[in-house]
């Protein structure tokens, strides 16, 4: 065991600020990685060096009891694909990211922190543990952009997923807004899908009294707060007075839509169990609009309204259904 927990979070530092240090400058670059990766700084490796056997006592302990989202001392390999993973979807949030692949990322990490035990556990000086961890950074490269290169559906090449897409979180009273909700008449409890790492709306909403859930693949669990995904999240059926998903699930089935191969079916069949999951009277409010199955719900069921989003001055107008929607369940 280490003997200052300290120690941990000096490590998860140091981590962080070589990652930072040898990021690619975008995801297409990740998946094309240097033929080796430096050795670490000096000062690194003679760290390491004068806590060799109780690091690699924690990693060889830590590493095989995964205790997901328990944080980097109890699930180190989880934690960092986490981040990772925060990585990569800030660069284009339509990277296919589900559960499986999310378990591959922690298996990958997982194989890299092994290999780093093993490299602690060899006799040897500074530097050639130093030497070692090179060794060890090549071959964990090597893995992610394998991994990031196999993020391509069957039939696209890398370039087609792995550019880079402007995203931002918006302001909790604008989500509001564009969606045309007043907080005051939010039936309870309201879900939001894809609030966000900031969980803006979810924050605002839960400061005012209401029964509030958030599900995001980036957000960190806290009350109130669930780190999913949206298609596979449990929605149980009439258990939401509101759902509600600003530039988010709706976003990314037109995105499925639009784009050939995409996983519209998927998307569609998640869209009929959210409303499943809406209680009578309930809603589900969400931009840009999906014309193509509001078209085709059964209007003794549901009512259907659309309020227009403003293009911004100069902008020319938006090549979508440029809308916000809600969906009210009568029945």
């Amino acid at each position: 065991m280490l003997g200052d927990p300290s120690d941990l979070s000096a490590l998860l530092s140091v981590l962080r600020e070589g990652a930072r240090r040898r990021a690619p400058p975008d995801l297409g670059a990740l998946a094309q990685p240097p033929p080796r990766e430096d050795p670490p700084p000096p000062a690194f490796a003679e760290w390491l060096d004068r806590r060799r056997q109780a690091l690699a006592a924690w990693i060889e302990g830590a590493v095989p009891s995964r205790s997901p989202g328990a944080g980097f001392a109890e699930d180190p390999a989880g934690h960092l694909a986490g981040e990772v993973a925060a990585w990569l979807l800030d660069r284009n949030q339509f990277l296919p990211l589900d559960g499986e692949r999310r378990a591959a990322l922690a298996a990958l990490h997982a194989r890299a922190l092994t290999a780093l035990a093993g490299a602690l556990r060899r006799p040897g000086s500074a530097a050639e543990l130093g030497a070692a961890l090179g060794e060890v950074a090549t071959a964990y490269r090597q893995e992610l952009a394998a991994f990031a290169a196999a993020l391509s559906p069957a039939g696209d090449g890398p370039a087609d997923v792995l550019r880079e897409v402007v995203s931002a979180e918006y302001g909790a009273e604008l989500q509001l807004g564009v969606l045309g909700l007043d907080p005051a008449s939010l039936a309870a409890p309201v879900l939001d899908l894809g609030c966000g790492p900031a969980a803006r709306l979810v924050r605002l909403l839960r400061a005012r009294g209401l029964q509030v859930v958030g599900v995001d693949r980036s957000v960190a669990p806290a009350p109130g707060l669930v780190r999913a995904d949206w298609l596979e999240v449990p929605l149980p059926r009439a258990a939401f007075g509101t759902v509600i998903s600003h530039l988010g699930f709706s976003l990314h089935f037109l995105h499925h839509h639009l784009r050939p191969g995409g996983d519209a079916a998927r998307y569609a069949r998640r869209y009929l169990e959210i409303l499943g999951a809406l209680r009578p009277g309930g809603l589900f409010a969400y931009a840009p609009g999906l014309p193509f199955v509001e078209e085709h719900l059964d209007p003794e069921r549901w009512v259907v309204e659309r309020s227009p989003v403003p293009v911004p001055p100069g902008r020319a107008p938006l090549p979508v259904p440029w809308y916000a929607a809600r969906v009210k369940r009568m029945r």
